[in-house]
């Protein structure tokens, strides 16, 4: 008995499963623009996997056929660092909800023509 809580004792510990947050956001959603120059406006965008765990590419983001990256953080909130896309200028972040089927983003767009448009935008898997 001895000998089997020895060998029970010395199993190594292992973490506990680590979410694939990326693959949360992989797919097609709905993006319906709250606010800004363009609003209410209705598209679709793509969400791809980014070069490495913790990003991921929002394409055709201000339905403009744009390539965006952003950074995820602690799984359910995302950081779009300043960024040019299609001429456009992004910068901003975002949030999903607890089950990822809804996105919300905060982010602007500047085109250099107009000024800087402050989108609200609720992506809906």
């Amino acid at each position: 008995m001895l000998i089997s809580f020895i060998l029970v004792s010395c199993e190594t510990d292992t973490d506990p499963d680590i979410q694939d947050y990326q693959s949360e956001y992989i797919g097609t959603w709905d993006c319906s623009e709250k606010t800004g120059m363009h609003a209410p406006q209705f598209y679709e965008v793509s969400i791809v996997a980014g070069a490495n765990s913790n990003s991921i590419i929002i394409n055709n983001l201000y339905q403009a056929g744009t390539a965006v990256e952003a950074t995820i953080n602690g799984g359910f909130n995302l950081d779009i660092p300043q960024q040019t896309s299609e001429n456009i200028s992004f910068i901003g972040s975002g949030s999903a909800n607890a089950n990822f089927g809804q996105i919300n983003l905060n982010f602007t767009a500047d085109d250099g023509s107009a000024g800087q448009d402050v989108i609200e935008a609720i992506l809906v898997k």
